[in-house]
């Protein structure tokens, strides 16, 4: 099978658009959330310029879609809150919200680990295992963990529901991610690219957006069950 239809993702030009547009659209979206969107919850906070910067003009979208009200600038106190929570509650956005501060923690935590790997040439399977243990990592201790204690006053409990939660939301996004890195990279570029290369980058996005897709449905239950609180 030939995928060259996705050997635009190896293009300098491309990669180099993607990133700028998201390196500019992170640094909007952390101002935004300081000065206007101020309802917005901090594990969200923290993730959203990581899910801008790999998603580019998707993670954008997506911000002005289901994080940030229309108006939000113009409201002030205890009505902006309540504008803020009127607008997250259907399920959609607080399962996105679930999303964002999953898949930016474990985004994070994937790629870096995915450049130490590929630097020091590891195998597939050492590298899926590395990349996993150092994603669920930064997933659980820095962005679950920031959530779960907005639940709760026990650093414990915290820490015990937010491991909860990582461990279910953290295979499906490796399961997205494998998929790139295994099938998909190697049937397009023909081996894993390095990280001073274009194609490492233009891979990564993919494979990121690969684990969001990958992991929604798992977050919706998680939602639902009320393991993850979403937006609010």
């Amino acid at each position: 099978m030939n995928l060259a239809i996705l050997s635009f993702l190896a293009e300098p030009w491309f990669v180099i658009s993607w990133y700028s547009v998201g390196c500019v659209g992170a640094a909007w979206v952390i101002y935004d959330e300081i000065a206007v969107n101020k309802p917005l919850n901090t594990a969200v906070k923290w993730a959203m310029p990581i899910i801008v910067l790999f998603f580019s003009v998707i993670g954008l979208a997506l911000y002005r879609w289901t994080c940030r009200p229309p108006g939000i600038g113009a409201k002030q106190g205890d009505e902006a809150k309540r504008t803020f929570k009127e607008y997250v509650e259907p399920t959609f956005r607080k399962v996105n919200g679930s999303i964002v501060h999953c898949v930016g923690g474990d985004g994070l935590g994937i790629v870096s680990a995915m450049v130490v790997a590929r630097l020091v040439s590891m195998s597939f399977w050492q590298e899926f295992w590395f990349e996993y243990a150092v994603g669920f990592a930064f997933g659980w201790f820095i962005f679950q963990m920031k959530a779960m204690l907005s639940m709760t006053d026990s650093v414990l409990k915290a820490l015990w529901m937010g491991g909860r939660a990582e461990f279910f939301s953290m295979i499906t996004v490796m399961a997205g991610m494998g998929l790139i890195m295994g099938v998909v990279t190697p049937l397009t570029v023909g081996q894993q690219p390095k990280p001073m290369t274009a194609a490492f980058w233009g891979f990564a996005a993919l494979g990121l957006l690969a684990g969001y897709v990958a992991t929604v449905p798992t977050n919706w239950i998680l939602v639902k069950m009320g393991w993850k609180h979403g937006l609010g």
